[in-house]
């Protein structure tokens, strides 16, 4: 077919070679392949001459004035193409055409867009298209700059005004291209050069088309390029706005066009053959791209398929039956048979499948005394019937495999099966099953557009996420858009436990979904939702409902797979869809009595609590060489994590009694897993519920000075150690004082006070000996090794270590054997025994990832950086420096944050990268300053006079090494002062010898 040529003008500018951006060399394919097919007789609607390819290399105003040339003599179509890089302006949101010389900083070398849209919007042609293939391009999704106000008004197809922009990704998306071409566009020229044929999403068969609608286009490129990916990116789909109509704008001929021969039925013609039952997709449909396609896969090639759709009620999963019937059903030629069986419809008996067979039957011109009133014969002829006739068969709402067994087509049988259900239906011998879940948040904003609602309608995705993707929502919450609603104020309603309070046919359907699943049950079930319903969330295993219903762990494993439709299972936890727990928390407490949920939480709260301190003691002290049993409390800890915060919140809101001790073990466990914040909160929460003069409220005092002396908070670490000693003093409560006291002594350390760290260390350390606490003992014995180790003194700090590992060994202690035996790694590198360093770091990473410990691993690394540092190995070094800043910014560690940037400046400036090395010197030295670090200060400090000296800024080297020097002195560290000294001593003589030879 030829379309009108004369009338319609395009413009292609594609940008594949930059001055100041990276190439995309795959772009320089784009504007040619397009061009080709623009201009081709059978299939553009252009005219050679009226297709103008602007150079790559062009400036923003050659472009510009082409697209002003093509808008002024456009008629009919004027056509805009852009492909390149995509940025945006200084403003952060106006989106910026790349061109050759375009940079981040100099806007003004890239093409506006609203240039582009302002130039477009005044043309006189009757259709107007714009086509941008960039990072970002969905910025540019509005013609005139303002969004849609009403929703198009139907009218003949092309006896518009319209417009359209068609972009390959969202606002906030980037673009992916290839070696041969832009992804977005390589599909879009495929399109064009092999035309659309098969099934559309509204029953049309693309090879009846004779011209693709931008609409046609649209629906199919995001139909492929759903769920793609390019080198483990995901492909972005595409998006389009119109306005007047613009979506029925003819953009190509179609090259696929087949004419319809006499007798052949047209698009218009519904055709008789092959015969179908099945309803129609809503015009809404979208998305489910993955499961059409195992599902069309199966149907096709696996004789007597049989596969099996499953999910709660309202997910779509009878839509998604009627799809797959519109891309298969030409593939069956006894036709799609769609039939209802009311397995799970409210008020309703499930059908009776030997009367659905002998209705079929007659539907399929089977006269009644054919039909054998015997039901075993009854069901052979069906089969019969389904292997002479390979027919798509439907079989909707089923309840259970008794229900489907005189169904099912024989063994052999050219016909297919798809079945849907609220039910698994694991005694169904299925060749699939696909368990539907709810709509992503792109899918349901692709409804919402399909509905008329426009592209830039705010928090769409919010209101997507609020309802969970649920099907049942979307048509309600579109229409009250549609009729008025704003975006916030629909937002808004949807907050709370009764979010549908405002959309009632929502709230109708999913109480009719979770009744009709609930009455299912059997009574012991029910008794287990009503437990599920008491659970504080946000998940359980069935370790904690068993603990809340009294029961056997394995009995209630057992029964809690048969509960299908209600409860979500990930990972071997369970929790309630959320609306269901909504209604299950109404129908609990309808059924029972407030005592026995009180009764169920208690005992759920004292399963939780023992099970932390279980698993907290395993990983405090293990006797056992095999590391089993460690995993396993590291494992429940990591799977019980939500739920015990919950739990702990919940315990407290119930005055438990024993909250306070829950609220604080748990607070204790969350820091040593380094989750401050978490801890945080929980502590604050202990220290509001709690007598001044209570041991839990010291505990709590003391937690919160943890927190802070971890991220480098000294003085307010040492103020809430000062207070939780008065409280312990007061208590009489001697271990208390000791772990305070050691405490300080760590604080005194890294402030630089090495006296006043070693007395405070051997004032817990006699304290310790006196109650007989033998891992307070070694946790002590290893802080005087560490001040030791801070002031230098290799063997001393040797000689402490080795004392305090015997005592951790003896104790089984894994966490303090992995803490040692790192800083034995790091003197055995400081005296250059590297291969005793390897090991012990190496020895001491395993350990710390066996329990989990992210700041032990951190450190880990960083002293293997500096290790690989030393032995000339930089590119390893650089690695694990990265891997453990990583982990320090993760968790909140500053002082490991600053120590590591330390070691990377040393890394750059030893590889004459100075400019790196200054930089990381002064983000360190930021982080000392903040947490009050003369040691850290004073470290930055040489490391910035080294690169000044590299670089033979003597006087500014010199100022860096005097800043050191008083640095160490107020940290009482005498021996560092001394080394600022030499070096000053040493530059002075510097400066002062000759620069060259002189004359005699």
């Amino acid at each position: 077919m030829e379309l009108e040529q004369s009338g319609s003008r395009a413009v292609l500018f594609g940008v594949h070679a930059y001055q100041h951006l990276p190439n995309l060399d795959g772009v320089r394919h784009n504007v040619p392949a397009l061009r080709d097919l623009l201009v081709a007789r059978d299939v553009g609607l252009f005219a050679g001459e009226h297709c103008v390819a602007v150079p790559a290399n062009s400036t923003p105003q050659v472009l510009l004035d082409a697209v002003q040339d093509a808008a002024d003599h456009a008629e009919d179509l004027l056509l805009v193409y852009y492909a390149g890089h995509g940025h945006f302006g200084r403003d952060g949101r106006g989106l910026l055409l790349g061109t050759e010389a375009s940079r981040p900083d100099r806007p003004h070398h890239s093409v506006a867009y609203d240039e582009i849209r302002a130039i477009v919007a005044g043309s006189r042609a009757r259709h107007r298209v714009v086509v941008v293939d960039c990072c970002f391009s969905g910025a540019a999704l509005h013609m005139d700059g303002r969004p849609d106000e009403t929703p198009a008004a139907k009218a003949p197809v092309f006896d518009i005004e319209g417009a359209c922009v068609l972009t390959s990704a969202a606002e906030t998306e980037r673009s992916l291209c290839l070696p041969d071409g832009s992804v977005f566009t390589r599909e879009l020229v495929r399109l064009l050069r092999d035309g659309l044929t098969g099934e559309l999403s509204d029953g049309r068969r693309g090879e009846q088309l004779t011209v693709l609608t931008v609409a046609d286009v649209y629906e199919v490129l995001r139909e492929r390029l759903a769920g793609r990916t390019v080198e483990g990116f995901a492909v972005p789909l595409p998006r389009m706005s119109t306005r007047d109509g613009g979506h029925r704008i003819p953009l190509a001929a179609n090259r696929a066009y087949t004419p319809p021969t006499p007798g052949t039925p047209t698009a218009a013609e519904p055709t008789t053959a092959p015969l179908s039952t099945a309803y129609a997709t809503t015009p809404y449909f979208t998305g489910r791209a993955a499961e059409l396609t195992a599902l069309e896969r199966t149907a096709v090639e696996q004789t007597a398929a049989v596969c099996v759709v499953h999910g709660r009620g309202g997910q779509g999963k009878t839509e998604l039956l009627r799809a797959l019937a519109a891309r298969t059903t030409h593939l069956f030629p006894g036709g799609c048979l769609e039939i209802d069986l009311r397995g799970w419809t409210p008020g309703e008996q499930p059908r009776d499948p030997y009367m659905v067979i002998a209705e079929q039957l007659h539907h399929m011109g089977h006269a009644p005394e054919d039909v054998p009133a015997d039901l075993t014969a009854r069901a052979e002829t069906w089969r019969l019937f389904l292997k002479q006739n390979p027919v798509l068969l439907l079989l909707d709402n089923a309840r259970d495999a008794r229900q489907l067994a005189p169904l099912l087509p024989s063994a052999g049988s050219p016909s297919a099966v798809i079945i849907s259900s609220r039910s698994e239906l694991p005694e169904v011998n299925a060749h699939q099953r696909i368990e539907l879940p709810p709509l992503q948040p792109a899918d349901c904003v692709a409804v919402w557009h399909k509905m008329g609602i426009p592209q830039d309608t705010g928090h769409l995705d919010e209101i997507a996420d609020r309802i969970n993707g649920s099907p049942l929502a979307l048509g309600p919450i579109g229409t009250r858009l549609m009729h008025g609603a704003s975006p916030t104020a629909v937002l808004a309603s949807l907050t709370g436990p009764h979010r549908y309070a405002t959309f009632p046919s929502v709230d109708t359907a999913e109480r009719a979904a979770f009744t009709t699943a609930y009455a299912s049950l059997d009574a012991d079930l029910r008794h287990l939702i009503h437990h599920c319903a008491w659970h504080p969330g946000p998940d359980f295993g069935p370790d904690s409902l068993a603990a809340m219903a009294d029961r056997p762990e394995h009995e209630v494993e057992v029964r809690l797979a048969e509960i299908e439709q209600l409860l979500i299972r990930k990972n071997g936890r369970h929790s309630l869809h959320d609306l269901s727990l909504s209604y299950a928390r109404e129908t609990a407490a309808h059924h029972t009595t407030g005592e026995e949920a009180t009764a169920a939480r208690d005992r759920l709260y004292t399963h939780l609590h023992s099970g932390l301190k279980r698993a907290r003691d395993v990983l405090r002290t293990t006797r056992t060489s095999d590391d089993g049993e460690v995993r396993e409390a590291r494992r429940w800890l990591d799977t019980h994590a939500q739920e015990l915060q919950a739990a702990a919140r919940s315990a407290d809101a119930d005055v438990w009694p024993q909250s306070p001790d829950f609220l604080t073990d748990l607070a204790r466990s969350l820091y040593f897993d380094d989750r401050y914040i978490e801890s945080w909160e929980l502590l604050q929460t202990v220290l509001g519920t709690t007598v001044p003069d209570s041991a839990r409220h010291a505990e709590a005092t003391k937690g919160i000075g943890d927190i802070h002396r971890v991220q480098g908070n000294y003085k307010e670490a040492a103020e809430s150690y000062e207070k939780a000693l008065g409280l312990y003093e007061a208590l009489d409560d001697r271990l208390g004082q000791a772990n305070v006291i050691d405490d300080l002594g760590d604080i005194h350390r890294v402030e630089g006070r090495f006296e006043e760290a070693r007395a405070a260390h051997e004032q817990a350390l006699a304290i310790y000996r006196e109650i007989g606490d033998s891992l307070g003992q070694a946790n002590t014995t290893k802080g005087l090794g560490d001040v030791h180790y801070a002031q230098g003194r290799y063997d001393e700090a040797v000689a402490a270590y080795q004392d305090a590992l015997a005592i951790y060994r003896d104790n089984g202690a894994l966490l303090g054997q992995a803490n040692t035996t790192k800083n034995l790694a790091d003197i055995h590198r400081f005296e250059g025994r590297y291969d005793e360093a390897a090991q012990s770091y190496h020895e001491a990473l395993a350990t710390f990832r066996t329990l989990g410990d992210r700041r032990g691993q951190a450190d880990a690394h960083a002293g293997l950086g500096d290790l690989h540092e030393v032995q000339g190995r930089p590119e390893e070094a650089a690695a694990a420096y990265d891997t453990a800043l990583t982990t320090y910014e993760a968790i909140g560690d500053r002082r490991g944050q600053a120590d590591t940037y330390v070691s990377l400046g040393f890394l750059h400036q030893s590889q004459g990268r100075y400019a790196e090395g200054i930089a990381a010197y002064d983000k360190a030295l930021a982080v000392y300053e903040t947490v009050r670090s003369l040691i850290g200060q004073a470290t930055a400090h040489v490391g910035l006079a080294g690169v000044h000296q590299a670089e033979n800024r003597l006087d500014r080297s010199a100022d860096e090494f005097r800043t050191a020097q008083r640095l160490y002195t107020e940290a009482n560290l005498p021996a560092g002062a001394a080394l600022c000294k030499q070096a000053l001593d040493f530059l002075t003589g510097a400066s002062e010898e000759p620069e060259g030879p002189q004359d005699d």
